[in-house]
Order: C-alpha cells, then sequence, then structure tokens
C-alpha cells in the first residue's frame, strides 16, 4: 500500500495549515463519518463541548479544526468531538509497543490496534512532517483530518506511543492527550524534559505511554491515569508495553483491553529476549508475529529515533 506522507508548515497561521487536505476531503469525511458513528447514543457530550473548548483547548488547535470543519462535511464541533476520540472511547484501542537498543540508536515499534469499519484507518494512514523554517521538528503517524498525536518522533530525541488501558480513577475535565502528545514533540528539547511533561501534565483519561530517546537507559513505560503516574524501566536493554498496569496501583483487573494484553506482553518480550532486533525489519518481525498482532491491527510502525526515520505498515 502507499504510504503518503504529507508536510504540516508550522510556520504558516493556524487556519491554514491542513488546507492541504481539501485534496483528500472524501477520505476526511469517510473517518470523520467512521468516529463519530460510536456517539450517535451520546449527543450529550456535544452539549458540554463550548465550555470544554473554552476551559482547556488553546485557540491554535481550536483554529486548525475549524479549518478541517471548512472543507469537510461536519461542524467544527463534531470535527473536535473526532478528535477527542480516545479521551472518550478509548475501549476500542489496543495496542503492542517495544523499545530497543540497536548500536547506536534506539528503535521503537509499536502495533496501532484499533477497531474500524472497511479498514479505514488502515487504508487511509499517513505520515506528518511537521516543520519549522523548512525543517523537520517531529513526525506523527496518523489520518486526514486528526491533529493530534499517537505516535511521533523528534529526530535525534526521542519517540513516543500511547496504548489504551483502564483504571478506576475519575476522568478530568483537562488537556486531551493526543494534544499533549503532540505539544511534546513540538516543544520538549529532550527525553528527559518530555518525561517530565508526560509523568506530571493532569490529562482527560487513563494511558500508557512509551517513551524513548537516544541513551542506553532512556526507555520509559510511564503509567497514567488523568492525576496520577508510576514509571517502568528495564534492565534488559528494551521495555515492552501492552494494555495494563504493571506498576500503578489500583488498575482494573478485567476488561476487554486486558483480555490478550499478558499473552501478547509475554510473546513480545520472549522474542526480544531470544535475539534483540537491530532492523526496522527485524522489529516488524516481532509485531507481526501472530501471538503479538492482534485481528483489529491497522498499523505496524518502527521509528529510529536518531534518524526520525518511520518504517510504517498499514495492515
Amino acid at each position: 500500500m502507499d504510504i503518503k506522507e504529507k508536510i504540516v508548515d508550522l510556520d504558516l497561521p493556524a487556519e491554514k495549515r491542513w488546507l492541504f487536505l481539501e485534496a483528500y476531503k472524501t477520505e476526511v469525511n469517510e473517518l470523520l463519518a467512521c468516529y463519530l458513528k460510536d456517539f450517535e447514543e451520546a449527543t450529550f457530550l456535544f452539549s458540554a463541548l463550548g465550555d470544554y473548548k473554552q476551559a482547556v483547548l488553546r485557540p491554535e488547535y481550536l483554529e486548525e479544526i475549524r479549518s478541517i470543519a471548512s472543507f469537510s462535511r461536519f461542524s467544527e464541533d463534531e470535527v473536535l468531538m473526532a478528535n477527542l476520540y480516545y479521551d472518550i472511547l478509548k475501549f476500542y484501542f489496543g495496542c503492542t509497543a517495544f523499545a530497543v537498543r540497536s548500536e547506536n540508536t534506539t528503535l521503537h515499534g509499536r502495533n496501532l490496534d484499533w477497531h474500524t469499519d472497511n479498514d479505514l484507518l488502515s487504508k487511509h494512514s499517513m505520515i506528518f512532517d511537521f516543520q519549522k523554517d523548512g525543517k523537520t521538528l517531529f513526525k506523527t503517524v496518523g489520518w486526514p483530518g486528526f491533529i493530534g498525536a499517537l505516535s511521533g518522533v523528534k529526530p535525534a530525541a526521542f519517540s513516543l506511543t500511547l496504548n489504551a488501558v483502564l483504571s478506576k480513577d475519575k476522568p478530568e475535565i483537562a488537556f486531551p492527550i493526543s494534544f499533549l502528545l503532540r505539544d511534546v514533540l513540538a516543544t520538549a528539547r529532550s527525553y528527559d524534559e518530555a518525561k517530565r511533561i508526560l509523568e506530571q501534565t493532569p490529562i482527560a483519561s487513563d494511558c500508557l505511554l512509551l517513551l524513548s530517546g537516544l541513551g542506553a537507559m532512556e526507555q520509559v513505560v510511564i503509567e497514567r491515569t488523568p492525576r496520577r503516574f508510576a514509571s517502568r524501566v528495564s534492565s534488559e536493554g528494551f521495555v515492552v508495553v501492552t494494555n495494563d498496569y504493571k506498576k500503578l496501583e489500583n488498575g482494573e483487573a478485567d476488561n476487554m483491553l486486558q483480555a490478550t494484553s499478558c499473552g501478547r506482553y509475554d510473546r513480545a518480550q520472549s522474542l526480544l529476549r531470544e535475539r534483540a532486533p537491530k532492523t526496522a525489519e527485524a522489529c516488524l518481525y516481532i509485531l507481526q508475529d501472530e501471538d503479538v498482532m492482534m485481528g483489529i491491527t491497522v498499523q505496524q510502525m518502527v521509528f529510529d529515533n536518531r534518524t526520525g526515520a518511520i518504517t510504517l505498515v498499514k495492515s
């Protein structure tokens, strides 16, 4: 499948950054319709968006959302709701990810597992190259119409990915995690700075964040609830994350996300111990193992943290 890579010019005003997506209007509308279908029985959510936008979201992101709405068949609030999908309906996400040292870099591999009809998320996957002054600041793997980040890399600095998890902690009226990940990619100057922000910033919902840098010890899984965190490292030269808390207390023991989580975690650990991958292709071999990959896997990717290169396979 052809992987499209598009430049998002951050030197442009916010309302003009995504206008190149007008050429992909059909894809934008298909994806927005797919996301919004899951909110059909929850129309009450839209009544709270006005206060949420004013209290939490920055004008820059609202301008970007408004711009996308201008050439889609959906309202500004509908486009925003679709962009908040993870924080509202994370039950649909799985995911397996790992980071491993390889010579003078770190390879960060991840399966994005997300239920979708008609392979829309796989079919319409894109790489977005966010640039300032004509130079790459960071890259994300996403879809037309989605302005946040679930997976991204800042060349010569770090990469990060998000996995879903559930706790008993209450959701918060706070910054959406996909927007926070984009913020970190844009503003954090180092692995340590990114780690501090991801650990300490109040967020809207539970998540597991895999952050990897360039140093031998720069691999961490940050286990989050809206207000709490616990960070997990490994002495094995790699770290793995799926969909359950390993360190943070108050995890919810039985839920649909965890049904296959331990099996995928154990298999990925075993494969990494057998032979540490030294190339993106070797990382994909692990991600594509029948006991690691899920039936709802839509993207498989490997980031090279030193160069910022992305190897992406649409499943």
